[in-house]
């Protein structure tokens, strides 16, 4: 099959507007303008803000199907917070491209997370939630502050995006961002859908035990090109080639990497394949459309 006839879905995008910047507060403009932005291929390299239409005819010209945009609540550490609503009205505004994640606050108290969780999903449409445990000060196997919107999440049958590795947000600590402890999560919640990002680097071991491990977690690689990916952990495209090909997911970590650069430098891997145990190594078939949709399908349960 042709690359070119795949429509991939973007399972981790951020907006990038007035609104959010404003919500999210100096921990995220800081990394997005002061790291992010800094390349000029960045899609708001030299920009403030980028309008919603922007973003659309930016995952439009670049055949995507659907974009799951994102959202982070971290209200307790920043005093303010990105309504999901807001999230909820750029998906209407564009249902043929925006899906949508909402965040809130594991401090905010279990009951009043539960309650904004059943909001997002049976008011507001949204497909279940992001955590972010660096912004938010949280581990994700805290079982005071997280297990019961987990325990929540997973009786909805609500996905969950959970940011692992490193991170450029300020002002953060990242040892509770360490995939073991979505280990905890999974074991405790085997039917919880979890899509765990950043191909947990530089615990990117640990998180390809935890997907191996567990039938309903996937690993994206968003935040990065393919080629560093590469560069840093090769056995990243092996095991997406062989073993795991059913638990990789496409994400390209918007506005910080545009998907149409992220998926060309992939395409190239691709096509001239990948070095392994001192031999060249083909990307199977079936694994290219595997990675850059059919996963994303099963973890986020899309029917398109």
């Amino acid at each position: 099959m042709p690359l070119s006839d795949v429509k991939p879905i973007d399972v981790h995008i951020h907006p990038f507007t007035v609104e959010t910047r404003l919500g999210h507060g100096p921990s995220y403009t800081e990394a997005h303008d002061e790291y992010f932005g800094r390349s000029e291929e960045a899609p708001h390299h030299g920009r403030l803000d980028i309008p919603i239409e922007t973003s659309y005819e930016t995952f439009r010209g670049a055949g995507i199907e659907r974009a799951v945009l994102v959202n982070m609540v971290s209200y307790h550490r920043w005093g303010r917070a990105l309504p999901n609503d807001y999230i909820a009205e750029y998906c209407r505004r564009y249902p043929d491209m925006f899906l949508g994640l909402g965040g809130v606050d594991p401090h905010m108290g279990a009951k009043n997370a539960v309650a904004e969780l059943e909001r997002c999903v049976n008011d507001l449409g949204l497909l279940g939630l992001k955590f972010h445990p660096a912004y938010q000060e949280v581990d994700p196997a805290d079982q005071a502050l997280m297990y019961p919107i987990l325990e929540a999440c997973e009786a909805m049958d609500a996905a969950v995006l959970i940011h692992t590795g490193t991170t450029r947000m300020t002002y953060s600590k990242i040892r509770t961002c360490n995939p073991i402890s979505i280990d905890d999560v999974a074991t405790d919640f085997p039917k919880l859908r979890v899509i765990i990002t950043h191909f947990g680097w530089p615990w990117t071991a640990e998180a390809l035990a935890v997907i191996w491990r567990h039938e309903n977690v996937y690993l994206d690689l968003s935040g990065w090109l393919p080629r560093y990916v590469y560069q840093a952990e090769p056995i990243v495209f092996q095991y997406m080639n062989t073993v795991l090909q059913d638990k990789f997911v496409f994400g390209s970590d918007y506005p910080a990497i545009d998907p149409k650069v992220w998926l060309d430098d992939f395409d190239a891997i691709v096509e001239q394949g990948y070095v392994w145990g001192g031999e060249r190594r083909e990307f199977r078939p079936e694994v290219y459309e595997k990675f850059v949709r059919t996963n994303a399908l099963r973890a986020l349960k899309l029917d398109l």
